[in-house]
């Protein structure tokens, strides 16, 4: 199943098995092979999703021998494209699916007496780095501007809390029902008992709909990455000058990162008076709707954004590591030329994707728990 879950397709995984192993396969078999376990694991994480909320109130949470110093997680969704299932032969009714998707990872973590990295990394206010992300920053007129800021000067990082272990997570089921899930792989790793704990996502609605009812007791952080893309398309707009509209973003970015987002808030409020506000049939590109919605998500998302207090709390301010393992999950499961079978096949890849994923030998551990496996020690009838 490793080389079902691992390879690009199941037709190379079946010609690696054959070339390392001499073990003649068809892709159809390797196809159904990692379907049926991963229909296994499925079912073992609902079970254990099952335990946890048939568990009583006052039973205590789970203790981690050694408790992680920081139980962290990250949130985020994907996008698996799947098909109709008994269609016939083909591609019937192609069509996107979101994945829920969930991180969980002990960190080490160091507290310290005031903010030890005030200032901007050099990483947020190059154009260069960030065109990358932000959309139209590497655009050709863009080409020759001048960075302002050192883009080869690498900012001290050293304040950060460093990922110790990672299990994942991943489903196509609803946001009401993967919050429990979230839940039970919380608490079955401890997360709930160590001493610092930190909930990171994007702006989604539900994202905190699951913090506020199973993981009220961390701190939940907007990932620092999102704002600044909000407030990029904002500077776009309004300024013609892409320099001008980059140091404007820049300058923004940073008060963000000095905990200044009220200030920020104002700004926009003032610009969205000069300019009025959006009409009902207002385009997305029109800049006094790209205003009045970033100043809702920022005023939504105020609360969760003092990153001065979390970097002093040695706690993450981006929700880099979700993003990292989706797109180490896209290598296998995303494609425009892949399609799942809608429901059994495509929630069976991803539970074998996130087990190999997984930092524990999460595949082993349930080989050697299934029935008949040549692991379990056969006992003498009596």
């Amino acid at each position: 199943m490793l080389a079902g879950g691992s390879c690009k397709s199941f037709s190379i995984a079946a010609k690696l098995l054959e070339s390392f192993l001499e073990l003649k396969i068809s892709s159809k078999q390797v196809s159904l092979l990692t379907t049926m376990i991963g229909s296994e694991l499925q079912v073992s994480r609902d079970v254990r999703t099952q335990a946890w909320q048939d568990r009583l109130l006052t039973q205590p949470k789970t203790v981690a021998d050694p408790p992680p110093p920081l139980a962290c997680v990250q949130i985020d969704g994907g996008r698996i494209q799947t098909r109709d299932v008994d269609a016939g032969h083909g591609v019937f009714n192609p069509h996107w699916r979101e994945t829920k998707n969930a991180s969980f990872h002990r960190m080490a973590s160091e507290s310290f007496s005031s903010d030890p990295h005030p200032e901007l990394p050099t990483c947020f206010s190059s154009r260069k780095n960030m065109s990358e992300l932000l959309a139209g920053l590497g655009d050709e007129q863009d080409q020759n501007v001048v960075d302002s800021s050192d883009a080869t000067l690498k900012p001290d990082l050293s304040w950060r809390p460093k990922p110790l272990f990672r299990s994942c997570l991943s489903s196509m089921v609803s946001s009401q029902e993967f919050g429990p899930m979230m839940a039970a792989e919380a608490d079955r790793r401890g997360f709930f008992t160590a001493p610092k704990r930190a909930f990171l996502g994007d702006g989604l609605g539900y994202n905190w709909t699951i913090h506020e009812e199973h993981f009220s007791t961390f701190e939940p952080i907007l990932d620092f990455i999102h704002p600044i893309e909000h407030l990029h398309e904002v500077s776009q707009s309004l300024e013609s000058d892409r320099d001008v509209a980059w140091q404007q973003t820049v300058g923004w970015i940073e008060d963000c990162w000095q905990g200044n987002v009220e200030e920020v808030i104002g700004v926009l409020k003032s610009k969205q008076v000069a300019l009025g506000m959006p009409p009902e049939d207002a385009e997305a590109s029109d800049p006094r709707k790209l205003i009045a919605d970033t100043i809702g998500y920022l005023t939504n998302n105020e609360a969760r954004m003092n990153y001065p207090l979390y970097r002093e709390r040695g706690l993450p301010t981006t929700s880099c590591l979700i993003e990292s393992q989706i797109k180490e999950m896209n290598h296998r499961v995303k494609g425009t030329e892949k399609f799942w079978n809608d429901g059994e096949q495509a929630e069976a890849i991803l539970q074998v994707v996130t087990a190999i994923l997984c930092d524990q030998e999460q595949l082993s551990n349930h080989f050697h728990k299934r029935p008949g496996t040549c692991y379990d020690r056969k006992t003498s009838p009596k």
